[in-house]
């Protein structure tokens, strides 16, 4: 493994982040179409000007004898075919200057947990998130966007953090505890003089049990009345819009100085197993996915609600609203149902929308994944990047810059519950490394995204190229033991990642 660390914790002499270029993305304007040539042929001018004076002089005197016989029109000057040809040449529009971030920006990010990518804008056929779809309509979205990992301890933190879930001290449980020396973007945030804020509804979130989420927030808030520790089985979406209501109406969070702005995260959870009824929300049926829907249903009013609330402030005009999920929801693909476990489409492929004042909605295909969550955060913010994160700022994208291909990773470290699993997508291909890499499942996205026909025996040189990059990205990503005396699923004797 490579010894160079681009790790977002506290380190002395951080290395140097490589610069990332873009290009720019917007279609190009259109010309205006070519005005008609006025000189078409030689002598035209000096026609036109001797039966306009016939004609004038004819009917001065009453004179209709015969025309005299024309003249031989001369040559057009130099300065005269000039002059026709500018006038002929087409008329170029300037390319509209593309928008310029207005930083710092406040940044509201929300999290939905296990909403899957397949929602209404982007081709699911039922309408059960319509305050989501129309805020896709103002946002730029991400069709195929990626979690850093399959299920919430192990997505959410890295992705505050901006590392992959192997690379960052942890111990080595399900529910997994990062240690201090991790350093949260709401730590970088807090340091650069602004105000941070979060509103959770799960006891694994809760700041007494220091499993890292809470380092670096000012207003760090739990929902009122019962709080799940393991299993979720309480409704708390509607409490949790209570609370965002609430803190985002506190002048001390919202009412800043000067070019002092705030960061707010909030974690909506009712669509996670298990899947609740509510009136009015739960009309697509009795199966598991329809139970889900009605889920999603019931989230949207709440999160709408939320958006609501947002919208009627004075300082939503300086406010970005990132809306996403931390892992996706299967419902029988490679007959695996919830989530966690292994790195299917199904599990990490989730909704991504920045919606960013003065930005008109758009959607993006490039992949992209969490690991630029946090360094986008920062960047909107106007938060200096030291030390450096491992992923890049999605801001010159966002803002119409070229959104240049990379390979995107999902990541699934060993703990006392499940063996390490990898994932990696370029190309339209995606491979999916199981164990210490002693085998490989390989997919062709772009032509079978629901990952049903496996292609390691049919393409085996398509399957080498991508052990090779998978291996080169891998090398990059340091392998941390964790800490504590925790059995480690699948783990070589003395393993202890």
């Amino acid at each position: 493994m490579s010894n160079v660390r681009f790790l977002p914790y506290r380190t002395p002499n951080p290395s140097p982040r490589e610069s990332v270029g873009f290009t720019d993305e917007f279609a190009h304007q259109g010309q205006r179409a070519h005005r008609s040539a006025v000189l078409g042929r030689s002598g035209s001018w000096s026609t036109l000007l001797i039966s306009a004076v016939c004609l004038f002089v004819g009917a001065a005197l009453g004179c209709d004898q015969q025309k005299p016989a024309p003249s031989q029109a001369p040559e057009p000057s130099a300065s005269q075919r000039a002059e026709a040809s500018a006038s002929a040449a087409p008329s170029v529009e300037p390319e509209p200057a593309k928008p310029a971030p207005k930083r710092p920006y406040n940044v509201i990010l929300i999290y939905i947990d296990s909403l899957r990518w397949d929602m209404p804008w982007n081709g699911y056929e039922r309408d059960i998130a319509p305050n989501l779809t129309r805020f896709a309509k103002d946002a730029v979205w991400y069709s195929n966007a990626y979690s850093l990992s399959s299920y919430t301890a192990k997505s959410i933190p890295p992705s505050l953090i901006g590392g992959y879930p192997s690379e960052l001290p942890r111990d080595g449980y399900f529910f997994t505890k990062w240690a201090p020396e991790n350093l949260f973007i709401a730590e970088r945030v807090q340091q650069a003089g602004h105000r941070t804020l979060a509103g959770h509804v799960h006891g694994y979130f809760n700041p007494n049990l220091k499993m890292g989420p809470a380092e670096g927030v000012d207003d760090y808030r739990m929902i009122e009345g019962h709080i799940d520790l393991q299993a979720v089985k309480s409704i708390t979406d509607e409490r949790l819009a209570k609370l965002v209501k609430e803190q985002l109406s506190d002048p001390k969070n919202v009412e800043l100085e000067e070019g002092k702005r705030f960061f707010a995260v909030y974690h909506f959870l009712d669509p996670h197993h298990t899947y609740e009824r509510h009136a009015e929300h739960s009309t697509f049926g009795n199966k598991a996915r329809d139970l889900y829907d009605g889920e999603v249903h019931w989230t949207d009013k709440w999160v709408g609600q939320a958006l609501e609330h947002i919208d009627a402030q004075p300082w939503a005009k300086d406010t970005v609203v990132i809306i996403t999920a931390d892992h996706g929801e299967g419902f029988g693909e490679h007959n695996q149902f919830r989530h966690a476990y292994e790195l299917w489409e199904s599990l990490i492929r989730v909704p991504w929308m920045f919606r960013v004042p003065g930005l008109p909605g758009r959607k993006l295909t490039v992949p992209r994944g969490h690991i630029d969550l946090a360094p986008t955060i920062a960047d909107l913010m106007d938060v200096k990047a030291d030390p450096p994160f491992r992923g890049v700022s999605l801001t010159p994208e966002l803002f119409g810059e070229e959104a240049s291909p990379r390979p995107v990773i999902a990541d699934l470290p060993r703990d006392d519950l499940q063996d390490r699993r990898r994932a990696l997508i370029a190309d339209g291909y995606k491979i999916i490394s199981f164990g210490d890499d002693r085998s490989f499942k390989l997919f062709h996205l772009a032509e079978d995204p629901e990952e049903k026909n496996e292609l390691s025996k049919e393409q085996p040189e398509q399957l080498e190229k991508m052990k090779a990059l998978l291996a080169a990205e891998s090398a990059k990503i340091p392998q941390t033991p964790v800490t504590g005396g925790v059995t480690l699923k699948g783990a070589p004797g003395g393993r202890r990642y």
